[in-house]
C-alpha cells in the first residue's frame, strides 16, 4: 500500500511539479496594492472608472481580476505607470495561469523600457497561449529597442515566414533590416508590407526613408505621398487585448488624429465614432465638435449636428470654423438665411475666411445682390488665391454680366484644381465662356474635353448637357482645330 501510495504521488509530481513551480507562488507575500486619488485623473469617463476599478479591489484585494482591471485603466492613462505594473504583477501572483496579466504585465514593464525583463514575461506568457501572434511580434520589438538588432532579425525573419500575409511582420522585419544597415533587404521587406496592406502610412514612410538613403530621390518623393494620404492607417495585428485597453482610454489628441484621417477619407461612420469617443475622454475638446457638425451634416443627422454646433459655441463662441460648418449644414437644410447670418459671424471672427466669403457670395447672388456677392468672390480669391470654386463662381458672374474676356481669365484659373469629380464642371464652364463670347473653336475644344473628363468620371447627367451644347456649336462650326 505504501509502495502504490509513493508511485502515485511520484506520477503526480512530474505531470504537475515542473510547470507549477515556473510560476510565483500564489501564497507569497503580493506587492503592495498602490495608493490611487482618482482626483488626480482628467475628469468625465476615466475618472469614473478608475474610482470603479479602486473600489473593486479595495473591496477584494486577493481577487486577480479586480487587481488586473484597475492595471488596465492605469495603463491606459499612462502606459508606463509602475501602479499599474504593481497590479499586474499582484493579478499575476493571483492567477499565475492567466495569458491576460501576463501579457498587459509585459507591456508595461516595456514602457518603463524594462526591455530583458518584458521579454522574459511575454516568452512565460507564450507558454500559456504559444499562438497569440502579437505577443510574438512585441518579442522581436522588444530585442530591437534593446539593440539586440541580430537577435530582432532572427525573430522577425521566423515570424514573417510563419505569418507571409501579415504587412505588419514584414514592416517590423523591415525596421530590422534597416538597423542592420541592410537597406536592399528593408527596401524588399517594406514594399512588401506596402502591397499587402496599401493605406500602410507609417511603411510608406519608412520606405521613403530607405530611399533616399539609395538615393532614389524619385521614388522616396512618391511614397512619401502615400504616407500622407495614409498618416494614421495601419494594418491590426490581432491584438484583441491591446483593443480592450484602447476602449478604457486613449490620449484623445493622438484619437482625433485617426479621427479626422477616417473621415479624410470619407469614412464618415467610422469617423463619428471616433470623434464621439474622443469627447468621452475630453468633453471640452472643442476641435472634436466642430468636426462633428460637418461628419453628422454628410450623413443627414443634422440634429446632431446642431447639438455640437451649440456645444462648441458654449465652449468658444469665437471660434470662426464652428459657424462656417453650421453655415453648410444650414445650406443642406435649405435654411439659407441662417446660413447667411453663419457666415457672416464666421466672418466676423476671422476676417479673412476664405470658403466663408465665397459662400456668402454665392447666398448673396441667389438674392439679387451682384455687386455684393461679387465683392464676396474677390475676397476669397485675395485670402486665397488658389481657390477654384470661387474663382468659378466669380468667372460665372462676369459672364451673366457680360464680361466676357474677364470671366474666362477667372474661369481658366478654376483648371489647377486637384478635384477630379469638379474638373469636368470646370471645364464645361470655360467652353461655355467662350461660346457666349463668340470663339466657337476655343468653345468647341473646351467642351470636348469637358465631355472626356465627364466620361471618365460617370457623370452622365454632365455628360448630357456637354452633348447637347456641343451639338449645338458644331453645327453652327463643324471645322474644328
Amino acid at each position: 500500500m505504501s509502495r502504490g501510495f509513493s508511485l502515485l504521488f511520484l506520477t503526480l509530481s512530474v505531470l504537475c511539479g515542473p510547470s507549477l513551480a515556473a510560476w510565483p507562488d500564489q501564497k507569497a507575500s503580493l506587492p503592495d496594492l498602490p495608493l490611487i486619488t482618482p482626483e488626480d485623473f482628467p475628469p468625465g469617463v476615466l475618472r469614473d472608472k478608475v474610482r470603479v476599478a479602486y473600489a473593486a479591489v479595495a473591496a477584494n484585494p486577493l481577487d486577480a481580476s479586480a487587481n488586473g482591471k484597475l492595471g488596465m485603466v492605469l495603463e491606459a492613462f499612462r502606459p508606463s505607470d509602475e501602479r499599474a505594473e504593481a497590479c499586474y504583477r499582484r493579478a499575476h501572483q493571483l492567477d499565475p495561469r492567466s495569458f491576460r496579466w501576463t501579457y498587459y504585465l509585459a507591456t508595461v514593464l516595456a514602457a518603463q523600457t524594462k526591455y530583458e525583463e518584458a521579454i522574459d514575461t511575454l516568452r512565460q506568457a507564450l507558454q500559456l497561449d504559444p499562438e497569440y501572434f502579437p505577443a510574438q511580434l512585441k518579442i522581436g520589438e522588444y530585442l530591437r529597442a534593446e539593440g539586440r538588432s541580430e537577435e530582432a532579425t532572427n525573430t522577425f525573419e521566423k515570424i514573417a515566414q510563419q505569418h507571409p500575409e501579415s504587412a505588419q511582420a514584414l514592416y517590423a522585419l523591415g525596421q530590422a533590416y534597416e538597423s542592420m544597415r541592410n537597406l536592399g533587404k528593408a527596401v524588399d521587406s517594406f514594399r512588401k508590407a506596402c502591397e499587402l496592406f496599401p493605406y500602410f502610412g507609417a511603411a510608406h514612410y519608412a520606405l521613403a526613408r530607405a530611399y533616399q538613403r539609395l538615393g532614389k530621390a524619385d521614388a522616396a518623393k512618391e511614397e512619401l505621398a502615400r504616407y500622407e494620404e495614409n498618416k494614421y492607417d495601419i494594418p491590426g495585428a490581432g491584438d484583441r487585448l491591446q483593443a480592450d485597453l484602447d476602449e478604457i482610454y486613449m490620449d484623445p489628441q493622438s484619437l482625433l488624429g485617426l479621427a479626422i484621417e477616417l473621415g479624410n477619407h470619407g469614412r464618415w461612420e467610422e469617423a463619428i465614432v471616433k470623434h464621439e469617443l474622443v469627447l468621452q475622454f475630453d468633453p471640452k475638446l472643442i476641435r472634436a465638435h466642430i468636426n462633428l457638425i460637418s461628419l453628422y451634416g454628410r450623413v443627414h443627422e443634422f440634429e446632431k449636428a446642431e447639438e455640437h454646433y451649440f456645444a462648441a459655441v458654449r465652449l468658444d463662441p469665437r471660434q470662426s470654423e464652428s459657424h462656417y460648418n453650421y453655415g453648410v449644414l444650414l445650406l443642406l437644410e435649405n435654411r439659407q438665411a441662417e446660413a447667411k447670418e453663419a457666415f457672416q459671424k464666421a466672418l466676423a471672427a476671422n476676417p479673412r475666411y476664405a470658403e466663408a466669403h465665397n459662400n456668402l457670395g454665392d447666398l448673396l447672388q441667389r438674392e439679387g445682390k451682384l455687386t455684393e456677392a461679387m465683392t464676396e468672390f474677390e475676397m476669397a480669391i485675395k485670402d486665397k488665391p488658389d481657390f477654384p470654386q470661387a474663382h468659378f463662381n466669380l468667372g460665372r458672374l462676369l459672364v451673366n454680366q457680360g464680361m466676357y474676356k474677364e470671366a474666362i481669365e477667372e474661369l481658366l484659373k478654376t483648371l489647377s484644381t486637384r478635384d477630379e469629380e469638379a474638373k469636368a464642371s470646370y471645364l464645361y464652364a470655360v467652353g461655355a465662356a467662350y461660346a457666349r463670347a463668340r470663339d466657337l473653336d476655343n468653345a468647341i475644344r473646351y467642351l470636348h474635353m469637358a465631355r472626356d473628363q465627364a466620361a471618365s468620371r460617370n457623370q452622365f447627367n454632365l455628360l448630357t448637357s456637354i452633348d447637347r451644347d456641343l451639338g449645338a456649336l458644331e453645327e453652327i462650326n463643324p471645322v474644328r482645330p
